[in-house]
């Protein structure tokens, strides 16, 4: 009997002090300032003030946001519950200390906003937070920022926003920024803009030492159902399913890049009684194997050159040495960027490029042959049906007889049974070939004949 005794006795008393140790671990959590260099955007969350009590707390914070352009403050007020495995609290933007101009757009967004802001904080660390908001229907011509830039307008603009929500979860490995909106609409008395079921979604890595650089690797996306552009009834621009996803990683120094634009179907409508239908457009940029270290470095160059404040043509010779000595250090990883772009599935209706420009060498051979370390490949198909398809969109410049005339130069080759017209270029080692042609010397002739004599 006198074991259970001692036992509810421990029991109690790791109860009744639980709240305290919990309290303890999310002060240290969120008082500790937070914070990340995310491109050229420095972001800090700092707690002012915090008043831990036995099942709860109170505090304020501000979240700092800084890029070239200046400096943003967002000042917020905290209520926190300590509960079993952390705490959670509500939030919201302190209006009354909110440093935003009373004529920009951010400040009366801030302000106008029914923004409910939840987060959680748990044993281990971390932050997440979710805000959700109500709908919103505001006149962009009221705000004096938008009205100075379009001074042009008449008669109002018009910005609504459906319920929706953001997510913003902070821990020393990632930052997750997310925002759901199921409608986003932009109208005036001609034009209406409608975005339905936009999303995104953006993970921050940080590097090896814990930090959050000027090129995190990172991975997101943003995604919408539909995007319409409408005028009076009429539906001039429809593109279904557009998704946008990229991604860096760094592994030992080398950074790889990847940004591709996907859209299941689009309809171009001039308003003339002709549209130009798309559909499956894929287009794919590669920033590939560039030296990281070289790149900050080319960073840190360009700012301090900025920063001098030198005069344009000065500056110009400056900027353009930093960037051939940054290539000239990252050559020997053959850096290159890569290009994909491509409509339509079938090979009759399809437009597609596959490029890819890169460096090959040494720096020394950059420094002094750097034409011999260019290195091209190229190919470009244009589908029969789909030219055929834009003459008949487009009259007036009538595509198929430009690539007839190109096509008896030499400049490109009509494949019928393939179903599209086809080109080749290549450079290498300071020669470019054409459909496997070399046709270096009326290139350099035709450089020549454009410059008027500049060389």
């Amino acid at each position: 009997m006198r074991k259970w005794v001692v036992l509810a006795v421990v029991v109690l008393v790791i109860a009744a002090a639980w709240p305290v140790v919990v309290g303890t671990q999310v002060e240290g959590t969120v008082t500790e300032m937070h914070e990340a260099q995310v491109g050229e955007v420095h972001l800090r969350h700092e707690m002012l003030e915090y008043e831990r009590g036995y099942l709860g707390a109170s505090g304020r914070s501000r979240l700092i946001l800084e890029d070239p352009d200046g400096r943003f403050e967002i000042p917020l007020v905290h209520d926190v519950r300590h509960g079993l495995l952390g705490a959670r609290g509500d939030s919201f933007v302190d209006l009354d200390t909110l440093a935003a101009p009373a004529d920009s757009l951010i400040g009366h967004l801030l302000r106008s906003l029914d923004m409910q802001v939840h987060s959680r904080a748990g044993l281990g660390g971390g932050v997440t937070t979710r805000v959700a908001f109500d709908d919103l229907r505001m006149d962009l011509m009221s705000v004096p920022e938008v009205a100075e830039h379009a001074a042009t307008m008449d008669g109002p603009l018009w910005l609504e926003l459906a319920a929706g929500q953001g997510r913003f979860a902070w821990s020393a490995e990632q930052i997750l920024v997310s925002l759901d909106l199921p409608a986003l609409q932009l109208s005036d008395d001609d034009f209406t803009w409608d975005a339905g079921d936009a999303r995104y979604a953006t993970v921050f890595e940080a590097d090896a030492d814990g930090v959050f650089g000027r090129l995190p690797d990172y991975e997101g996306g943003l995604a919408a159902s539909a995007v319409e552009l409408r005028e009076g009834d009429a539906t001039r621009l429809r593109v279904e399913r557009p998704r946008l996803d990229a991604f860096q990683q760094t592994t030992n120094d080398r950074m790889d890049s990847r940004l591709r634009l996907q859209v299941d179907h689009a309809r171009v409508d001039d308003g003339a009684g002709d549209a130009l239908t798309l559909s499956a457009l894929d287009l794919q940029t590669g920033i590939l194997r560039w030296d990281r270290p070289s790149l900050l470095r080319l960073l840190a160059e360009l700012e301090s050159i900025d920063a001098r404040g030198l005069e344009s043509e000065q500056r110009d010779a400056l900027i353009g040495s930093a960037m051939i000595d940054a290539l000239g250090g990252m050559i020997e990883h053959r850096p290159a960027i890569e290009l994909k772009a491509s409509l339509n599935e079938e090979p009759p209706r399809q437009l597609a490029l596959d490029a890819e420009l890169s460096l090959q060498g040494t720096q020394q051979d950059f420094a002094t042959r750097p034409l011999e370390t260019v290195r091209l490949d190229s190919e470009l198909r244009l589908g029969l049906e789909w030219v055929a398809e834009f003459d008949a969109a487009y009259p007036d410049i009538d595509l198929d007889a430009q690539l007839h005339a190109l096509a008896a130069d030499g400049w490109l080759r009509r494949d019928a049974e393939a179903g599209h017209w086809h080109s080749t270029l290549a450079m290498a080692g300071g020669r470019v070939h054409i459909n496997d042609v070399d046709r270096t010397a009326m290139l350099l002739a035709m450089l020549f004949a454009f410059s008027g004599g500049m060389f």
